[in-house]
């Protein structure tokens, strides 16, 4: 690698680029390192912008009514005396596009900073050409040219040039995003389980292993559930995620007394389905806005979602290929049942109840009130509900027949279904 593009990822370490200002430092690392220099300087950096012809710097410039072969023009020698080091050039496009509200240094900065009185040579020619800084800067703010009354109404912030660089770029995800032992073994559970209930290998233990088989299952698109509602919050502005082991598929991080222990042992021992849950917590005055707060509280139930359409998709298949067989029968009964439950629970999860997911959706376009008096519920309302849909039936009949629905819907055999619930209970 030479030793000018060396220089140019040193001095951009911390500093995020957009792709023109990548390309444009790149290309003068290039013409420095063609001549034998350790790194490009402004001259360098200057031609590189004005070479490249469909860049923001350059669009700016014609709007201004400068051609940029002028400014090219009014440049004199290779910049070889220039004394201002690539990092402090960089430093300078960083406080610009702070100062502007922008998140990353586009080649419109690395304009502004070649104007800088700290590089004579290339502000010189700028100015030479008639570029100023209050005048890019106006016309990035409000597409306004020189010419242009101050007093005069300025466009609308939608039109604005910089309109692209206001927004917040979404965070990487490269290194943040971990797959964590648990869930690996999970995985292995419901593969060896599965393979049980496939091959029939323990007739006499059929409900045994539909339980864990069911559960590990279970547990595993929970994570993908919580897992979801994380990353969401994540892009969403809550950098917090990876240090708090939300983006690790880890069920231990997603762990609440209420949901993951105390609500699935009423639940088992009234005879029910032990549906475990889990919880995130989300910092939302971090994130963008209330589309990603609604985002965020969306998310789950979709996750949710794919796991139940991969699971129907793969009965679906089966059934096409025609491998069910009465000795792999208890399996796909397993697997209709656990489909099955995926879909009652994401018809539960969108109830507009605090704090299920569809109350969260909703309420930041709810009155400031109506939020005070949700958070004074708390989980309290979560319980009422569960044991209203218990006891009450015109309560519960409803979400179980919105649930059976999906189930059908989606292609999920009722009569596998039911010998799956059948297994799935202790006798």
């Amino acid at each position: 690698m030479p030793n000018a593009t060396i220089a140019l990822d040193r001095a951009s370490a911390d500093i995020p680029l957009t792709r023109a200002a990548r390309e444009d430092l790149e290309r003068a690392a290039n013409e420095a390192a063609q001549r034998g220099a350790e790194e490009s300087n402004p001259v360098d950096v200057l031609r590189a912008v004005l070479s490249n012809r469909g860049s923001l710097a350059i669009t700016t410039i014609r709007s201004l009514g400068t051609d940029p072969a002028v400014v090219a023009t009014a440049l004199s020698g290779d910049g070889a005396a220039s004394t201002l080091p690539l990092r402090q050039l960089l430093v300078n496009a960083n406080r610009e596009a702070q100062v502007l509200g922008h998140y990353s240094v586009d080649s419109i900065h690395l304009l502004l900073a070649l104007l800088y009185s700290d590089s004579p040579a290339t502000s010189a020619a700028l100015q030479r050409a008639g570029l100023t800084m209050y005048d890019l800067r106006r016309h990035l703010q409000t597409g306004a040219r020189p010419d242009a009354p101050i007093a005069a109404a300025p466009p609308s912030a939608a039109r604005a040039p910089d309109r692209a660089l206001r927004r917040r770029p979404l965070p990487r995800l490269r290194g943040v995003v971990t797959v964590s032992p648990i869930f690996l073994a999970l995985l292995g559970v419901v593969a060896v389980t599965g393979a049980v209930l496939w091959f029939d290998v323990l007739p006499q233990y059929v409900t045994v292993v539909t339980v864990a088989f069911v559960a590990a299952g279970w547990i595993a698109t929970l994570c993908v559930h919580e897992f979801s509602h994380a990353l969401a919050g994540y892009l969403g502005g809550d950098t917090s995620m990876p240090s708090s082991g939300y983006l690790s598929l880890n069920p231990l991080r997603y762990t609440h007394l209420l949901m993951s222990i105390a609500l699935p042992a009423v639940f088992l021992l009234l005879g029910g389905i032990p549906l475990p849950g889990g919880a995130v917590y989300i910092n939302t005055a971090a994130l963008r806005g209330k589309r990603w707060e609604t985002a965020v509280a969306l998310a789950g139930p979709l996750g949710t979602l794919v796991c139940g359409l991969v699971i129907a998709g793969a009965m679906a298949a089966t059934f096409r290929l025609g491998v069910i067989t009465r000795g792999n029968l208890e399996f796909f009964a397993a697997l209709a049942f656990l489909g099955a439950i995926e879909m009652y629970v994401l018809v539960l999860t969108l109830l507009p109840v605090p704090p299920l997911d569809g109350f969260a959706a909703i309420r930041p376009w709810l009155p400031y009130g109506v939020q005070a008096w949700a958070s004074r519920i708390g989980w309290y309302g979560l319980v009422l509900l569960f044991f209203a849909i218990w006891y009450v039936p015109a309560i519960g009949a409803p979400i179980s027949g919105a649930g059976d629905f999906l189930s059908g819907l989606v292609g999920l055999d009722p009569s596998l279904v039911s010998l799956g619930a059948q297994n799935f209970r202790f006798r």
